[in-house]
């Protein structure tokens, strides 16, 4: 395509942008709008003896926002929630037993997470098919985590189960694109800190840290 068709191109596109805000006023002011989505959460692993560097594990949630005032640029209230199950298998230098010394043993690390926020977002529309937020409040968050160590591992590296009940603080932002007034496409981050620690032989591990996430959008 030569240089004057793509300016064309260009052109064209940002006067149906620009050209969309009074049906913005119209069609989506008052609308709440959502997402369903699939990500990642990363986790320093800086405190865990544990091998294999970051903690990644996958994430699944929906989220609502209701817009309370507002035209191109909005205010609001958003909720959500967050799920994950995630297993992996990590290396350990276990020390003890009557020898003295370490040992390297697998062990399988499986974790449940429920994490539910409650805050307030600001946006902005430029058109009915896009849209850029930003979201920041408080949280709740529930998790389960398991170590279990391979079955040859010796007699004095056990297993261990924890679960916890945690708040923290989270903040957020996302792109909307939408193919028509009510679906399309999103992807967002999201980073939280919480008060939520899980602690064993295999270590530390808080459990907060960076999100990354994409799925559909509605409203």
């Amino acid at each position: 395509m030569t240089m004057k068709k793509w300016i064309a191109l260009l052109t064209c596109t940002l006067f149906l942008i620009l050209s969309d805000n009074s049906v913005i006023a119209s069609d989506t002011r008052d609308m709440m709008a959502g997402h369903a989505f699939y990500g990642k959460m990363k986790i320093d692993d800086s405190g865990s003896d544990l091998e294999g560097g970051d903690f990644e594990i996958t994430v699944f949630g929906a989220d609502g926002q209701k817009p309370l005032g507002g035209d191109t640029f909005k205010y609001g209230w958003e909720t959500g929630l967050l799920f994950s199950i995630d297993s992996d298998t990590r290396s350990w230098a276990a020390s003890g037993g009557s020898g003295g010394g370490t040992v390297v043993v697998a062990v399988d690390v499986n974790s449940v997470m429920i994490d539910y926020f409650l805050g307030g977002y600001l946006s902005i529309e430029p058109s009915k098919h896009f849209r850029l937020y930003a979201g920041a409040g408080p949280l709740g968050i529930w998790a389960r985590r398991e170590s279990e160590p391979e079955e040859s591992a010796p007699d004095y590296v056990t297993s261990s189960s924890e679960s916890e009940l945690g708040a923290g603080v989270y903040a957020r932002a996302g792109l909307d694109i939408f193919f028509n007034d009510q679906f399309g496409i999103f992807a967002g981050a999201r980073i939280t800190e919480t008060t939520l620690t899980f602690e064993d032989d295999t270590g530390k591990i808080d459990l907060e840290g960076y999100q990354c996430y994409f799925g559909v959008a509605f409203r």
